[in-house]
């Protein structure tokens, strides 16, 4: 399947439930900024106290530990987004709530959340040594939380590792498509900006049904 006719087929999906996606992301986005927005202001909360915090390493310490703990639990949020709309194009559409937080249903919490915190640890570690194997590797294990909801759906054993292995064997030889795939929804997102971030409420559910159209078309059913 071509990137067009992955994008068309997105379009198509979403034809007649453009508020049920809107929604579904609107929901975790702003669960995700209140969450990431208490953070701010309970570390930032006092001008004076927080310049002069500024001066003490331990500050940073504390801060850079509440930030990437934040941030891997509204990235894990986040992830919903992924299974949701996995599950719509397979023709599964869950309710709202449910599909807003479908990373946390249907035994996927352990198996993915697993897999999820692994990924982003070895994506953390190649970023380390250089910038560019950091970025291909994080093309490598993008379709692991994909692979682990399948896997999952259909009653498989899930290991700390196995969607991570599996979705770096998959993409051996798309992670260029899938870079161009990403790159073809530069102006959709440049559209986002512009318009303040609104237009990210329908570029969102467009881009994630074809993303889970993407992984689709490559990976079959070989996982369910």
């Amino acid at each position: 399947m071509s990137r067009k006719e992955i994008k068309a087929e997105a379009k198509d999906k979403l034809r007649g439930n453009w508020g049920w996606a809107v929604l579904v992301f609107f929901i975790d986005f702003i669960v995700c900024s209140i969450l990431a927005g208490g953070v701010t202001a309970g570390t930032h909360n006092g001008s004076w106290k927080y310049k002069m915090s500024l001066l003490n390493p331990e500050y940073y310490y504390k801060y850079g530990t509440t930030s990437t703990i934040m941030g891997i639990i509204t990235g894990f949020i986040a992830l919903s987004l992924v299974i949701s709309f996995l599950n719509f194009r397979d023709g599964k559409k869950d309710g709202v709530l449910k599909a807003a937080f479908s990373s946390f249903t249907n035994g996927r919490f352990g198996p993915e959340i697993i897999n999820y915190l692994l990924s982003t640890v070895f994506t953390y570690l190649w970023t380390l040594l250089l910038i560019i194997p950091g970025f291909i590797k994080s093309y490598s294990y993008a379709m692991t939380p994909y692979i682990v909801s399948d896997m999952v759906a259909s009653g498989k054993t899930v290991q700390a590792t196995s969607g991570i292995t599996a979705s770096r064997k998959l993409m051996d030889g798309h992670k260029m498509e899938l870079f161009v795939f990403n790159l073809s929804f530069l102006g959709w997102f440049i559209f986002g900006l512009i318009t303040l971030g609104i237009g990210f409420l329908w570029l969102v559910p467009y881009y994630q049904t074809s993303r889970a159209n993407f992984y689709r078309a490559l990976a079959g059913s070989q996982f369910k």
